[in-house]
């Protein structure tokens, strides 16, 4: 066969075609070279973002109520919404790192995962009961603290697990921690 511009280009469209009306299910489910393209740094780092995100806003909704004597329902709402939209993303985040750790039978990092996940679904219930707090008693100002300093501990703690788990990954170069911990 004689190669031309032509015939490369051809050759080229045909395979973008078959690549393009491959099944997506094959795409659906990580593989074993997830973690060689880049897909667990991906998850890693984003999961941590968002528990830094979920905590930034849980430390500016303390704030906030330290300084109120009545949380206000669009606030609370907003606050809610940040907080909750960040520990989802965590989560999912989460989810896409266990499947990894699970095609590689990492157990360790496994039980790392679940642990975090552990405290992720606890930050999740305080926000739960701090959100019902500011609906029903919004001048109950420190029964909704002491909900969002539990909510913000669990984030710490996950934080610091988290943190742990990049570590051992050498993922560690975009250090995962509390807003407002104090500087080293």
């Amino acid at each position: 066969m004689i190669h031309t511009p032509f015939t490369s280009v051809l050759a080229g469209c045909l395979l973008l075609m078959a690549t393009l009306v491959t099944p997506e299910v094959a795409w659906a489910q990580r593989d074993a070279g997830a973690k060689a393209r880049g897909d667990l740094t991906f998850y890693a780092r984003s999961g941590g973002s968002h528990m830094n995100a979920a905590h930034a806003h849980a430390s500016h909704y303390h704030g906030y109520i330290r300084r109120t004597t009545s949380v206000s329902p669009h606030v609370a709402r907003l606050s809610g919404s940040a907080i909750n939209h960040h520990i989802d993303l965590a989560q999912q985040h989460l989810e896409g790192m266990r499947e990894i750790f699970e095609s590689a039978d990492d157990k360790e990092s496994l039980a790392a995962i679940g642990a975090i996940e552990k405290q992720i679904a606890e930050a999740k219930h305080h926000h739960a009961i701090a959100e019902s707090k500011a609906r029903t008693s919004p001048e109950d100002i420190a029964a909704l603290q002491e909900s969002v300093d539990q909510l913000r501990v669990s984030l710490d703690k996950a934080i610091t697990a988290y943190g742990a788990l990049l570590v051992k990954h050498e993922l560690a170069d975009d250090e995962v921690t509390p807003q407002d911990a104090p500087p080293k």
